[in-house]
């Protein structure tokens, strides 16, 4: 079994506006989890809370600003990271040279098909919707005269 997600998405935002919708958790509550409660610091924990899905405790692992992000949380809602099976996502942004960012994901550590397919569906929604809140909060062009 392939115990890795990887995706890929170009996004005409600029790195450190991507960094902040990953980052902030009010942003990253607008596209991601309904609510969030965690800080951007490696060692930080906390949690997302999806209505839907349940509540999920993540730790951060690595911060290096702005450009990698990485972090361990719980398969499974209501768990203690330490009490049942876990992830790591890394998110990687890079500059490209027309001032847009090309991300890359990659979530690893999964012990079943099952839950390593519907995080791979989930990513495609999640990113999506990444990418439409990062096109909805896009400065505007200046007025023309």
């Amino acid at each position: 079994m392939n115990d890795v997600v990887e995706k890929t998405l170009q996004l005409q935002a600029d790195r450190e506006r991507v960094w902040k919708a990953l980052t902030d958790p009010a942003e990253l509550g607008m596209w991601f989890p309904d609510r969030t409660d965690l800080e951007p610091h490696a060692g930080a924990t906390g949690w997302f809370d999806w209505t839907v899905h349940g509540k999920y405790a993540v730790r951060v692992e690595e911060v290096d600003p702005p450009s990698r992000l990485v972090w361990t949380w719980a398969r499974d809602a209501g768990v203690e990271l330490e009490d049942g099976p876990r992830t790591t996502v890394e998110w990687t942004l890079e500059a490209r040279p027309d001032g847009g960012t090309t991300l890359h994901l990659r979530e690893s550590g999964f012990t079943d098909a099952h839950y390593r397919d519907g995080n791979d569906e989930g990513w495609d929604k999640e990113l999506g919707e990444l990418l439409a809140y990062l096109q909805a909060v896009r400065p505007e062009s200046p007025a023309r005269p």
